[in-house]
């Protein structure tokens, strides 16, 4: 007899089969009673491990002793005739039956009730309902950082995701105000938004000590609101709560729960915690529309920041006091000249600014606005004190958005001030850890500042992040041609030319800067064509810029200065960033080029950088690394 047949015989197979069944039903009983007394997390974790401990010994009994109507014998002490292993197995058969059913009860149970409860989906570590001492003890201990996940949209409509997603950003942002709390940003806490890591994991990604989740049923005008606040060392609730309410009583819900997580964290603010004293908009259409925009906003690209535009147009011609709709509107502008050329940069910098101030002349605290104006400032129109003034003013009314934080930073990066820069970039990472962007800026910032290795660093973790986005791969590919690792920027620039925002010009330039990089005028002077023979391309919003740049390292200053001075009449984006291009040693003593600085703004701006010492050449590199 063949020792699977022997297996079968011994009825261990079953006896294995029915330990599991009847295992996991009595776990489910034993969990819900322990939920009922509140027993700490460890104790169910006993069980379990018990339960998994007890599975080999049970089939080591099985194979080993046999249940007899005399009792339990030893198998080698019972003759082949007078074995009852059969019918013990029949016995075994209906226990697997009958624990079988109970256990498809629970499940349907379980789908039913989580259904009902508009609950989020359980991608989490077990959670209790009532605060135990662990917990108590982390919120003595300060614990006072929080991520707020996407709400899931439970309406029945896919196109209300706009709702769940606009809802979780405002209270994301209105907890943000508090600043004795750490709030993970936007970008990196949605990043979560459908998937099923365990809640420790998220916390671990977002370095927070608790999350908010929930769910958002939108039916007409009724609103169901769930949220929870969960610690994540240990699962537990902290705090949650059901709301049933008409849609108007949005803003009121929103306060709540900022209210009842700052309870719940027990944030000593020594004041009120910032409430809604008046609604942003009382046009509820011209605040759906708002939040329809930013979900556009958020997806970035040209046709989604156009008609974003067009939907923060519409909400704040619903009501002309709509703060917020006005600075939407105006960040959405600031952003133009690195989407679409489909507006010019000199529109976009005059409708921008003119949304700005609206936005701040209705609530002259408005941070965003102040952000999105000192933006256009310092990028369209080189006005650098009016920029610094404004984006500081943001920096201060909004310490916690990761946004400003980053704008803020890259200002200061511009102006030459790096290792002030370096710390706010720093912060930017540590408020929003997972967005590309920021790693990014960071590693273009270590580049000037010749910190290789770090640079190389941080360019790595923007292409991790954004593994799919051409952009975000730029600071990757400059960081290897400038450490000579040319095979590997090779490599990464043809894999990122299949990416969907890899124009031809953005290709085009780190070729370019490869084959300047290796002294091949040849292979350069072809890019250089390409380029101009793409003149009237509008996919390449820096054209006139950089082909100065190429032209300047073939044919020369005079040759060069046309392509610079029309990119500054139409107010590229870049014109004024000092880490994407080589200056040869000759060109800054050249008097053309020393006339150009002499220009609106660029002055200013020439004059800011020299107080910071390293721009000894007007901001850009002046030769190439490798000389």
């Amino acid at each position: 007899m063949s020792f699977f047949t022997e297996l079968k015989r011994r009825n261990v197979f079953r006896m294995g089969i029915a330990y599991v069944v009847v295992t996991w039903v009595l776990l489910q009983a034993i969990d819900f009673a322990l939920d009922i007394i509140s027993a700490p997390n460890w104790v169910m974790q006993v069980f379990f491990l018990a339960a998994v401990v007890g599975l080999p010994i049970v089939l080591i009994f099985a194979w080993v002793f046999e249940l007899t109507p005399e009792g339990i014998k030893r198998e080698s002490q019972i003759e082949p005739d007078e074995s009852v292993t059969h019918s013990t197995g029949r016995k075994l058969d209906r226990t697997i039956i009958v624990f079988l059913a109970f256990a498809v009860v629970l499940l349907l149970a379980e789908r039913f009730i989580s259904g009902s409860d508009d609950s989020p989906p359980a991608a989490t570590a077990k959670v209790k309902t009532e605060q135990p001492a662990a917990a108590r003890t982390a919120i003595e201990n300060n614990e006072r950082s929080v991520a707020v996940l996407p709400f899931v949209n439970m309406s029945s409509d896919p196109e209300q995701e706009y709702f769940s997603d606009g809802l979780s950003e405002e209270l994301l942002n209105r907890l943000a105000q508090n600043e004795q709390l750490r709030v993970a940003a936007r970008t990196s806490s949605f990043q979560f938004k459908g998937q099923t890591l365990d809640i420790g994991e998220i916390g671990r990604q977002l370095k927070v000590d608790n999350i908010l989740e929930g769910s958002v049923r939108k039916s007409g005008n009724r609103l169901r609101i769930t949220a929870q606040l969960i610690h994540v060392d240990n699962g537990y609730h902290l705090w949650s709560e059901t709301y049933e309410r008409e849609l108007d009583d949005v803003f009121a819900i929103q306060d709540d729960i900022s209210q009842a997580i700052t309870r719940a964290l027990e944030v000593e603010l020594g004041a009120a915690t910032p409430t809604i004293t008046k609604k942003p908009t009382s046009n509820l259409e011209a605040y759906q529309l708002y939040l329809q925009a930013r979900y556009l906003l958020a997806k970035r690209g040209g046709d989604n920041i156009l008609r974003a535009i067009e939907l923060f147009d519409e909400a704040a011609n619903l009501d002309q006091t709509f703060s917020e709709a006005w600075s939407g509107m105006a960040l959405a502008y600031s952003l133009v000249p690195g989407y679409t050329t489909k507006i010019s940069s000199i529109e976009a910098r005059n409708t921008g600014m003119e949304a700005a101030s609206n936005a701040i002349r209705i609530y002259p605290e408005n941070a965003e606005a102040y952000m999105a104006m000192g933006w256009i400032q310092a990028y369209l129109d080189l006005n650098i004190s009016a920029a610094r003034e404004n984006l500081e003013k943001a920096y201060g009314l909004a310490p916690n958005n990761a946004d400003i934080v980053n704008l803020y930073g890259d200002f200061l990066t511009m102006c030459g001030d790096f290792e002030r820069s370096v710390q706010i970039e720093n912060q930017a990472i540590a408020l929003d850890p997972l967005a590309a962007v920021h790693h990014s800026d960071l590693a273009f910032l270590m580049l000037l500042l010749n910190r290789n290795d770090a640079a190389l660093e941080a360019a790595l973790n923007s292409s991790k992040l954004a593994p799919d986005s051409a952009v975000r791969q730029d600071a990757l590919i400059f960081a290897l041609i400038r450490l000579g690792r040319y095979e590997e920027a090779i490599e990464t620039i043809r894999k990122t030319e299949r990416f969907p925002d890899a124009y031809a010009g953005f290709t085009n330039t780190w070729w370019s800067m490869l084959y300047y990089q290796q002294g091949d005028r040849e292979n350069l002077r072809v890019k250089l064509q390409e380029r101009i023979a793409a003149g009237g391309d509008n996919s390449d919003y820096n054209i006139n810029l950089i082909t100065g740049f190429f032209t300047l390292w073939l044919d020369g200053v005079d040759a060069a200065m046309p392509w610079f001075q029309k990119s500054y009449e139409l107010k590229e984006f870049v014109l004024v960033w000092p880490e994407y291009f080589y200056l040869p040693e000759h060109v800054s003593d050249d008097p053309a080029w020393i006339d150009f600085w002499q220009q609106p703004g660029l002055s200013e701006l020439l004059e800011v950088r020299r107080e910071f010492g390293p721009y000894e050449n007007i901001g850009y590199w002046n030769v190439r690394p490798d000389q």
